[in-house]
């Protein structure tokens, strides 16, 4: 199904569960250059009781392109987060995020409560301390301009061999024409140059908005299963993290960044563990 969400004709695909019914429902949320389709092996083991939401942000996806002039920001995925539960007339939900789409849910979670029945973070974004980062029209024009120079110059035409390379896997055939498209690498170069402004504005919602007393919230994190000194640093921030949110830590190994098609029985697990049915 196709919603207008904070604005922007949105691809949407809803799982209905297969299985006795259990409550939440379970929204789940892709990181950067993320598609609905990375999560088909989860979602088929989160169905057994649970309802499965599954969104393209713009330019991902099947959903439409994001409209000219404009870049994420924390606002604008909040409201579509928002936009989205409204529309389906859920009143709360698991949300689970990866990689830099816990930013959002984590925001969402902050600012809109009762809305959250629990938080899953899968080998979220870490940045406490932003690193600074140019003024916000300055930085806006130089994201947008060098996208357009990049997809003028084709380079959406390496897309998918990028994608093997990241996720280690092919991509379903009947979508490998997505991740070739214009507007999946604009989406891909907007969200990647805005990365530093929604970390820093994440920081701000977190000291005006605290999260919910007695949220559930887990941490997932990848590892590969070597004990380099990168693997061993990354493990040691999520722990960090996950203390820094009361949360529950998890290791899901052995797993590259991309848990949710590398160890879909372990993710779902997590989630369906994450609240109380």
């Amino acid at each position: 199904m196709f919603l207008t969400l904070a604005g922007v004709r949105t691809h949407v695909v809803v799982d209905d569960p297969i299985g006795p019914v259990t409550v939440p429902p379970v929204v789940l949320s892709s990181g950067l250059a993320g598609n609905w389709f990375d999560w088909d092996a989860c979602t088929e083991l989160l169905t057994s009781g649970r309802t499965v939401v599954r969104f393209d942000r713009p330019g991902y996806g099947l959903s439409d392109p994001w409209p000219e002039g404009e870049v994420p920001t924390i606002d604008s995925e909040v409201t579509r987060i928002r936009d989205l539960v409204d529309a389906l007339g859920i009143d709360s939900a698991v949300l689970c995020g990866h990689s830099m789409a816990s930013f959002y849910v984590e925001a969402f979670a902050r600012e809109h409560p009762q809305r959250a029945a629990g938080l899953v973070i899968l080998d979220g974004s870490v940045e406490e301390s932003p690193r600074w980062v140019l003024p916000g029209n300055l930085r806006e024009d130089l994201v947008l301009k060098s996208a357009d120079v990049a997809a003028a110059a084709g380079l959406n035409r390496i897309a998918p061999t990028m994608h093997r390379l990241f996720v280690d896997s092919e991509p379903p055939e009947e979508h490998a024409e997505i991740l070739s498209s214009e507007k999946y690498l604009r989406a891909a170069l907007l969200e990647n140059g805005q990365y530093p402004v929604i970390a820093h504005e994440l920081v701000d919602v977190r000291q005006r908005y605290p999260l919910r007393a007695g949220m559930p919230v887990t941490v997932g994190a990848a590892y590969t299963g070597k004990p380099t000194p990168w693997a061993v640093s990354w493990l040691r921030q999520q722990r960090g993290f996950a203390d820094r949110l009361h949360a529950r830590f998890a290791v899901i190994a052995p797993s590259g960044h991309h848990v949710m098609v590398e160890q879909p029985a372990q993710v779902a697990a997590l989630i369906l563990d994450s609240t109380p049915a």
